[in-house]
């Protein structure tokens, strides 16, 4: 009996993978691929597929025969070539991928891969398209005189502020260590 395995990914914290689950929970209920195994993570597309969680899933968990599912191409991997790495993994290890919002099965044959290498393309090009629209988007604001960022005196709360007596510690350890000092003679 195969495994189902659905693998759910977003950049940010800020993003949620609450639409992402619901439109792969459906597919999946529809098409009988259950009971389903999620795996969901918080990283950048940009990082090695083998270091994050669907690189564990195809080279760790995944047996001949398993599928996983995940709702877009752009959700593996940032590159044409980084999602047919994944691709030629999954058909070494005779895994089944199915990407649920186009209903693309991939399953290592040379259709599923041209389809793969067309798909990841068209979403690099969309990718393209979006910083090229927020780059005009705030060149355009800079234009009118708009200032952009955290406006000047507010400094929020800070991640490392519980630390800032250490920070300042580690700090000043390494100037003295950089002077050739040691600290308490400083």
């Amino acid at each position: 009996m195969p495994t189902y395995f659905g693998y759910l990914r977003v950049s940010r914290d800020s993003q949620d993978v609450a639409s992402q689950r619901l439109g792969l929970l459906d597919y999946a209920n529809t098409h009988g691929y259950s009971p389903l195994v999620l795996v969901d993570e918080t990283v950048s597309r940009d990082q090695s597929w083998r270091k994050r969680a669907i690189g564990d899933l195809l080279l760790n968990k995944a047996q001949p025969g398993d599928f996983i599912l995940t709702p877009e191409f752009t959700r593996l991997g940032s590159s044409p070539i980084q999602v047919f790495s994944i691709l030629e993994a999954a058909a070494e290890r005779r895994v089944t991928l199915i990407v649920t919002k186009t209903a693309t099965v991939m399953d290592g044959g040379l259709n599923s891969q041209i389809q793969a290498v067309a798909f990841s393309i068209a979403s690099m090009i969309e990718l393209d398209f979006i910083r090229m629209r927020t780059r005009e988007g705030l060149q355009r604001a800079r234009n009118e005189g708009r200032v952009l960022g955290r406006p000047k005196g507010s400094t929020g709360r800070l991640k490392l502020d519980p630390q800032r007596e250490r920070v300042g510690e580690l700090y000043l350890w390494s100037y003295t260590a950089s002077l050739g000092q040691a600290l308490r003679r400083f």
